[in-house]
């Protein structure tokens, strides 16, 4: 039941209402149907929304350290153009574990070119 009322919410929301009316209409509907307990339950299914939602639509370019971020940048660009998604819309972040290289992550497409792929790869190879 919270997920539905979470769902709704969250297309009112896309549709263009502010993201305050929205909540302000849907607190006047769950008080007039007696349902106001289910407040907390729809905040947690509308924040689950949003987190799949988020991790659907963003693009997140991941680099092994700081100084690789630029690098990084120029690979990508040509498989952004073919994403459609623009250098400003791209986040950027940081893990140590990839050793070295880069991972782009987002809208369905994963383009892995970090050497902790690389060299597990390799290993698996070596080992089968």
């Amino acid at each position: 039941m919270e997920t539905a009322y979470a769902q709704a919410l969250w297309k009112m929301v896309e549709g263009g209402m502010t993201p305050s009316k929205a909540v302000h209409a849907l607190h006047g509907v769950l008080k007039a149907n007696g349902r106001e307990v289910l407040l907390p339950r729809i905040a947690k299914a509308f924040a689950r929304i949003a987190e799949r939602e988020t991790k659907r639509t963003d693009v997140v370019l991941t680099v092994a350290r700081e100084k690789d971020e630029r690098y990084a940048h120029k690979e990508v660009k040509e498989i952004l153009a073919g994403m459609g998604v623009e250098t400003k819309d791209l986040k950027t972040e940081v893990d140590d574990t990839l050793i070295g290289g880069w991972r782009l992550e987002g809208r369905e497409r994963l383009v892995d070119a970090s050497y902790k792929n690389q060299l597990l790869e390799l290993f698996n190879r070596a080992t089968a």
